[in-house]
């Protein structure tokens, strides 16, 4: 599969909305952290608005037992001012974060930016947001602000959904006899993760400039529609399924069963990608018990039918017993096709998932 960017896990936390560093600049006066009498409150404390304007900053004021505990508050305070819509989408701001991290900026293009996110996991506060002041009452209460700069932070927003635009392009544009493969299905998933991370940052940039984000919703498509493409490719791979030892045919079912429940087609010998699975089934006798007993053991691989490359390999054995040999046997099958629909299945998912972690 060729690769555009090699995806590395980050260690970066997941969170709902996209964030950049905090500077931390203590204001002018700020007392001593030392417990004794209540000191006079500075005006930003509540009413953060009449120090910083409405028309050039957004900005918000957290509390806390200690100063950390009074910036993370802050800048949680500030996040909630944009929604629940920059709030939510835990997963896929994580997707998200790995993929920056892996590299889908081009790096010569907008290191800023990528930076820029980057940090913002790390630090849990919107792109541009800064802790600008701080104060402790004297006796038991820290206190913070946390401001964005509308102009600034604007342009960075701007520049941000622009560079996943031009990445989704890259991403989806593809050859029609490219199309229909697992790397295009992968491309189509990071595209949909994309996207999604994209409706956060313009549901951001509507509050810090409103214009700007209403001109960029007109040629966006949201994760969903390239989740739907995704699903089309699917349908349209059709994955072939031979199973050698198989009797009544029971496991090649179970097998095509979970390719069709994962949105794939129904292969034949042309297809572009077969299951090629050995079944084994063998008697096995245990001293000192009447029982019969059979060895079950399935080993199988994806292989993609134009080059012979194996791109996904699934194993699984074990034993049943019964009073005869041939209930045995019913009983393994039984197991191994609960264990198709369900290991097979969870697998397969997994290994989807992280194809777009190359593409």
């Amino acid at each position: 599969m060729s690769k555009m960017k090699s995806l590395v896990k980050p260690v970066f936390r997941a969170v709902c909305a996209v964030v950049l560093c905090c500077s931390c600049s203590g204001s002018p006066g700020v007392s001593q952290e030392q417990p004794g009498q209540r000191l006079a409150e500075p005006l930003w404390v509540s009413s953060p608005s009449s120090v910083y304007d409405e028309g050039r900053y957004v900005s918000a004021v957290g509390f806390g037992a200690d100063r950390s505990q009074a910036e993370k508050s802050a800048l949680g305070s500030l996040t909630a001012i944009f929604g629940q819509t920059v709030q939510g989408e835990t997963k896929a701001s994580y997707r998200y974060s790995e993929a920056v991290d892996g590299g889908i900026f081009d790096s010569a293009e907008n290191r800023e930016i990528e930076n820029a996110v980057k940090t913002s996991f790390v630090m849990d506060a919107l792109i541009g947001a800064e802790i600008r002041d701080y104060w402790f009452d004297g006796v038991d209460t820290h206190y913070a602000s946390a401001v964005m700069d509308k102009i600034k932070c604007g342009m960075q927003y701007s520049e941000l959904v622009e560079s996943n635009e031009r990445v989704i392009r890259n991403l989806t544009e593809l050859s029609q006899d490219r199309r229909n493969t697992l790397e295009a299905y992968a491309r189509y998933s990071l595209a949909a993760t994309i996207a999604d991370a994209n409706g956060v940052f313009v549901n951001v940039l509507s509050v810090l400039n409103p214009a700007s984000a209403a001109a960029m919703r007109t040629t966006m498509k949201r994760g969903e529609d390239y989740r739907l493409a995704q699903v089309e490719i699917a349908r349209n791979i059709p994955i072939d399924v031979v199973v050698e030892g198989d009797q009544g045919s029971r496991v090649r079912s179970a097998f095509a069963g979970a390719f069709s429940a994962a949105g794939f087609g129904a292969g034949a010998g042309s297809s572009p990608y077969r299951m090629v699975v050995s079944l084994s089934l063998s008697p096995i006798e245990l001293p000192g018990n009447s029982n019969k007993f059979i060895r079950y053991a399935v080993s199988g691989k994806l292989i993609e039918t134009k080059t012979g490359n194996e791109v996904f390999p699934f194993s699984i054995s074990g034993r049943e017993g019964h009073l005869s040999q041939s209930e045995a046997e019913n009983r393994a099958i039984r197991v191994i096709e609960q264990k198709i629909r369900e290991s097979f299945s969870a697998e397969f998912s997994a290994y989807l998932e992280s194809l777009s972690a190359g593409v």
